[in-house]
């Protein structure tokens, strides 16, 4: 019997406290959330008990595509410069060798199973995409933070960049492929890459405008985010480019916007996880069962190459990258979820006038049933990867907030100590996002203590800091110069180890806890030790995390 309240607001109710409880089961079996969400839409979805028909699923398609929006915009926000630029090189490799593993591991299995060139590409191109709403969810739930994390987020957001690209060139090749009509390839392939153009400059005219909104205080965070999803989502519809990609393209100017596109980006926090219960409950309703006996060799082929490709492309990506074992065991697993981005690429391969339905039909089949598995298995992997790594419980604040691989300055190439002083500044106001702080007024402040005393401790460490007129946390970096620099320390010996700390007015004894905190990790022999032989900010960071795990650097909940 299907439920049919005729309010759609109690439709939304339904799901949520159906999500809601299923996500309950589930953590209480160990399992992550979202697992609980799909499996309860599932259970009560047309596959199973049917209290939940279809049309609850395309009549509450707006939800799903403002949470798929939300997600999107909010993974666009990871993709900051600032924080990713010392791990540039581990990103790039990692989201270049799973793509590449992933589409010619498919392409090459839907080729053997089919003999079929158009097949291939287009499954090829499908199944680089990863669910981010999937990953963030489980990251959430998990409070995961760290070196994985932080490359598994940025990856998934090129990985949905590359796979919308990738899909118009493949159905470009598919459609020619099918009706090889002269000059019409290249036609197509222009107009094509114009809305993708269009898409982007969507997007970042919406980020344009609510950053120079809020920061007239024109707009709160709260609803100026909200209006821009909303505007952003229905707007891209309208002009017909893909919504996905202006999301994440205003995602991303707001998450290079300083600090006032931050604020932006994380305003909604508090309604993630009604929105996201509702999106992956609502994702279980449109989970069909029946298409998993259908799946046969083309689709079982998809699925097992898929994985490999996720797996083994992203575990090669990260030892070419020199990334810490535990982040090549298991970033790859980490992008294995797949749903809204491929689901909705089927939906515009079915409104494609150029393919046959024996073609939409051998996509859509493929596609469905290996969503199905990769959202049931998905959720657990990403959780067991991250639990592996050590990241979980990570994303609370520390007593030293600002000791992260972004802050890390290697190697800091300097004359003498001046010069070290000043390029550091430089450091913190970039890495920062600084906007009220000039640099001379920083350098100055630094400079005025160092001229009065050294501010080396020995050991080769040295602990420079500056007072600020205004501010809301206290900021550092930390800089590794394997050379050397002459500090006048009280030991003689030469500095290898710069940590610039900046503290607002009215902070003063949460400076001293933040000094005692730094000094006491410097003080640790292996700790010193393991940063001079580190090969990139990456393994400092981890050196630092391996010290933080005695107590200097503890949570401020705890």
């Amino acid at each position: 019997m299907t439920l049919q309240p005729v309010n759609p607001l109690l439709i939304v109710a339904l799901i949520f406290a159906a999500g809601h409880m299923g996500g309950i089961v589930a953590r209480r079996l160990h399992m992550p959330s979202v697992t609980g969400n799909i499996l309860s839409g599932l259970i009560m979805g047309p596959s199973m008990l049917g209290l939940f028909s279809e049309h609850t699923a395309r009549m509450l398609e707006p939800v799903t595509i403002f949470a798929m929006g939300l997600m999107t915009v909010v993974i666009g926000g990871h993709l900051s410069y600032r924080r990713l630029h010392n791990a540039k090189l581990r990103i790039i490799l990692v989201t270049f060798f799973e793509v590449a593993f992933t589409g010619g591991l498919v392409m090459a299995a839907a080729w053997w199973a089919t003999a079929r060139v158009d097949v291939a590409v287009v499954l090829g191109a499908v199944a680089v995409a990863t669910a981010p709403a999937t990953v963030l969810a489980v990251f959430k739930e998990e409070r995961a933070k760290g070196l994985m994390v932080k490359t598994s987020l940025a990856a998934v957001g090129l990985d949905n960049v590359i796979c919308i690209i990738l899909f118009a060139v493949a159905t470009t090749v598919a459609g020619y492929y099918a009706k090889p009509i002269g000059g019409e390839f290249w036609k197509a392939a222009l107009a094509t890459f114009a809305q993708l153009a269009v898409a982007v400059l969507f997007g970042s005219l919406a980020g344009w405008a609510l950053v120079t909104g809020f920061r007239r205080k024109m707009i709160a965070p709260f609803s100026g985010l909200l209006f821009g999803v909303l505007v952003t989502t229905g707007g891209a519809e309208l002009v017909g480019v893909s919504p996905l990609l202006a999301n994440l393209a205003m995602g991303i100017f707001l998450g290079n916007s300083a600090k006032d596109g931050e604020q932006l980006v994380s305003a909604l926090e508090n309604f993630e996880p009604m929105v996201l219960t509702c999106f992956f409950t609502l994702a279980g309703v449109s989970l069909h069962l029946a298409a998993l006996p259908a799946m046969g060799l083309l689709g079982t082929g998809y699925f097992v190459a898929r994985v490999l490709g996720k797996v083994v492309g992203g575990s090669l990506g990260a030892v070419l990258a020199n990334a810490p074992a535990r982040i090549r065991l298991g970033v790859g697993a980490t992008l294995i979820p797949q749903a809204g981005l491929a689901i909705g690429l089927v939906v515009i391969l079915q409104g494609d006038p150029r393919f046959s339905d024996e073609f939409i039909e051998i996509i859509t089949t493929v596609v469905l049933a290996a969503v199905v598995l990769n959202e049931i298995i998905g959720p657990p992997l990403v959780r067991k990867a991250v639990r592996a790594a050590g990241e979980a419980g990570m994303d609370r604040r520390r007593l030293v907030e600002f000791l992260q691989e972004e802050h890390i300055l290697y190697p800091l190439k300097c004359d003498d100590r001046w010069d070290a002083i000043r390029k550091l500044g430089e450091f913190l106001i970039r890495t920062h996002g600084v906007t009220d702080l000039t640099l001379e007024e920083l350098v100055e402040s630094v400079e005025a203590r160092e001229r009065s005393f050294s501010t080396a401790v020995g050991s080769g460490v040295a602990l420079p800091h500056a007072r600020l007129s205004s501010g809301e946390e206290i900021l550092g970096v930390m800089g590794i110069c394997p050379r050397g620099v002459d500090f006048d320390a009280p030991d003689g010996e030469s500095v290898r180890v710069i940590i610039m700390v900046a503290t607002p007015e009215g902070m003063a004894d949460r400076h001293l806890e933040v000094m005692a905190a730094v000094a006491g990790l410097m003080s640790d022999p292996e700790v010193r030790a393991h940063l001079l032989t580190a090969r990139g900010a990456a393994e400092a960071y981890d050196v630092i995390e391996m010290g933080s795990k005695q107590g200097y650097n503890y949570f401020l909940e705890d």
